[in-house]
């Protein structure tokens, strides 16, 4: 007998099975329309779990579905959560309660998760499942299908296989369970997608990194999938906004979208050729602005825009480091915000990694590697013995943010590569490496990540911690770091 998709052969001749998500049906729905100004995501079906007196969202699946094995009912936002709720989830037809998980000011595209005890899956085939919003006055709306809605993003049961994690990852970020806003978030994904299909020739990354772009641009224009607000600037809300922007031009080089990037960066540069929002300086910039700037500069010959990618490098290390410590933000009067965030330390030194890679041929940089190198060396010091840091880096008693440490080690692993910190350093992201594949779901999603920081500080610094596809990205981003063959014609990720 042949056997079905999900097994296969591993290097030893057993048979390995791969991790399966047995997809719910919505039997009942509470009729509630999506709230004013907001919307769908590409045309994906969603349904809403309210909070008591409205009916429940209820679940049921088929018949002939073996939930047994289950070990968490999954559902994924299709719109934000900008507070905090709770989710609770019951047998549909016996009322018996069988777990609950909190929700913290979540993004579009977030899987969350309530574990299961054994039996619990079995009896949620057997019963259905419905779920309610017992904490919270708002609705959570969840992914139930639609042409191209991945099976991990609408509501299932998730049963494990004997795959290896990491397989797992690949599979997952090699796909449309990888998505992201357009935005800081997706353009991590599309990097790591990129680099990997580079550094290791999987021509499957770089295939989801055009169906991912795709999605946002459509006939030749930015389809702004925000489901919030509306677009300024041409299709860019801010300085994050620009990051999926390198992807395209290492795809579609003669894209005329990429004009943006020069029009953006231009119109909001201060004083001191610092391109800002506002009034504030943000780490955000060094990798969100500075890279894909190079990348268009570096595309167009044009020395102007070259200088400037590299001034929003030195901007932002004068004015968020001072050698003591390091803030994520620094407004006009000088004051700063998030002192030691890990993810905010991760987007100045990848930023310089990034950036300078693609300028490595100038003869200005040297300042720059300086400041990488310092940057980096006041960074070590505080890795866990676990290989990843904490969501503040000096405060030890403090959960470890997978997201941030992801980011900081990939950008470490690419300047051992081009030879700006020393060999010895690549052993410290490889650790990192092995720490995150601790952090990885059975079907290798990247749990473990500090939540998006719209929460401020002290959702930051308590143990709350989710699946967050963008963390994948900045995995991605080490792991291809950490493969990349040497560097012999000068030419590393084209």
């Amino acid at each position: 007998m042949t056997k079905p998709a999900r097994w296969k052969k591993d290097c030893s001749g057993d048979t390995v099975a791969r991790a399966r998500h047995l997809v719910a049906d919505v039997t009942s729905a509470p009729t509630l329309l999506l709230p004013a100004g907001k919307r769908l995501s590409f045309g994906w079906q969603a349904a809403p779990i309210a909070p008591a007196p409205e009916a429940p969202l209820v679940l049921r699946w088929p018949d002939n579905m073996v939930g047994e094995g289950a070990t968490s009912l999954r559902i994924a936002l299709a719109l934000d959560v900008r507070g905090a709720c709770r989710i609770g989830a019951a047998l549909a037809r016996s009322g018996r309660a069988i777990g609950a998980c909190d929700v913290h000011f979540a993004s579009v595209f977030q899987p969350c998760e309530i574990a299961l005890e054994p039996g619990d899956g079995a009896a949620a085939v057997s019963e259905g499942v419905a779920l309610r919003v017992t904490e919270g006055a708002q609705p959570f709306w969840a992914w139930m299908g639609g042409a191209g809605c991945p099976a991990e993003l609408r509501a299932h049961l998730l049963l494990p296989g004997t795959e290896d994690a990491l397989k797992e990852f690949h599979s997952r970020m090699e796909s449309l369970a990888s998505i992201q806003p357009f935005g800081w978030m997706e353009g991590c994904i599309l990097d790591g997608l990129l680099d990997l299909a580079t550094s290791s020739g999987r021509a499957a990354a770089r295939d989801t990194a055009e169906q991912h772009l795709a999605l946002y641009i459509r006939e030749g224009r930015l389809v702004y999938e925000n489901p919030r607000s509306e677009p300024q600037d041409g299709g860019i809300y801010g300085v994050e906004g620009l990051l999926p922007l390198a992807a395209l031009a290492r795809l579609q080089p003669g894209h005329a979208l990429l004009d943006v990037v020069e029009d953006f960066c231009l119109r909001h540069a201060d004083a001191e050729g610092a391109v800002i929002d506002g009034s504030t300086t943000t780490s955000e910039g060094s990798y969100t602005l500075a890279y894909p700037l190079a990348r268009v500069a570096r595309l167009r010959k044009s020395e102007e825009l070259e200088r400037l990618a590299l001034t929003q490098l030195r901007q932002r290390q004068r004015r968020l480091f001072d050698g003591r410590s390091f803030h994520r933000t620094r407004d006009k009067r000088g004051q700063g915000t998030n002192r030691n965030w890990a993810r905010g330390i991760a987007w100045q030194l990848l930023g310089l990694a990034r950036t300078l890679e693609v300028l490595r041929d100038r003869a200005d940089i040297a300042d720059l590697i300086a400041d990488f190198r310092s940057l980096a060396a006041w960074t070590l010091p505080w890795q866990r013995s676990d290989g990843l840091w904490c969501v503040f880096v000096d405060e030890p008693r403090l959960a470890p943010d997978t997201s941030g440490s992801a980011g900081i080690a990939a950008a470490l692993a690419i300047g051992v590569h081009h030879g700006w910190l020393q060999a010895s350093v690549r052993a410290s992201a490889a650790k990192t490496l092995a720490g995150l594949r601790v952090h990885l779901t059975p079907d290798g999603f990247l749990g473990g990540a500090a939540q998006s920081n719209k929460g401020g500080e002290a959702l930051q610094r308590s143990d709350y911690r989710v699946i967050f596809q963008m963390g994948m990205g900045l995995m991605a981003q080490l792991i291809a770091a950490l493969e990349a063959p040497e560097v012999r014609s000068g030419e590393y990720f084209r």
